[in-house]
């Protein structure tokens, strides 16, 4: 019997393994690879946080246009303060929640016996909400229409915007959009 034993044969060692300065190789490649897609990872994570915030933002705007029609009646949307958050507050912004309901005295301020037919408690901490036309609220009438067609722009980190405009007859509709 020919046994080959401890021999070297050439291009198979005896032992086999990675070595210290190959995984350190392939360490500094994963880091590098982690590092080139970072940036890209952001952005990508930016542009879904806005399309969120303005389904979120479109769906109420529908959904007060469906009530305002369907109950006959104005619905109003109006900003809110998250520690009372049945009632519009001017001082705030869009971005930190609103409210839409009936509003039967067509006076854009929630009283007693108005209900509230949909609430948001508002968007992340780097979500900015321009608007034109709509500072304190978007007003709907019996027919869909709204008191003044404008738009809304909502930004997140400054970089990534999505826009809503919403014409006379109350139609809103999104489209991609830049930060003011």
């Amino acid at each position: 019997m020919n046994k080959m034993t401890n021999r070297m044969v050439p291009g198979y060692p005896l032992e086999k393994g990675f070595t210290l300065v190959e995984c350190l190789i392939v360490v500094a490649v994963f880091g590098i690879l982690i590092a080139a897609a970072a940036p890209p990872m952001s952005r990508f994570m930016q542009a879904m946080q806005a399309r969120q915030n303005t389904n979120d933002l479109m769906s109420s705007l529908l959904l007060a246009r469906s009530e305002a029609v369907t109950r006959n009646v104005n619905v109003t949307m109006c900003m809110i303060d998250q520690a009372a958050p049945g009632v519009c507050d001017n001082s705030k912004d869009w971005e930190d929640g609103w409210i839409a309901f009936e509003d039967l005295d067509r006076d854009g301020i929630r009283d007693v016996g108005e209900d509230v037919v949909d609430e948001h408690s508002g968007m992340d901490n780097t979500t900015v909400v321009t608007t034109a036309n709509f500072a304190t609220s978007v007003r709907y009438t019996p027919s869909g229409a709204v008191w003044s067609a404008g738009n809304m722009t909502i930004c997140v980190a400054g970089e990534v915007a999505r826009r809503i405009f919403i014409n006379a007859t109350g139609r809103p509709r999104m489209a991609d959009g830049a930060c003011p």
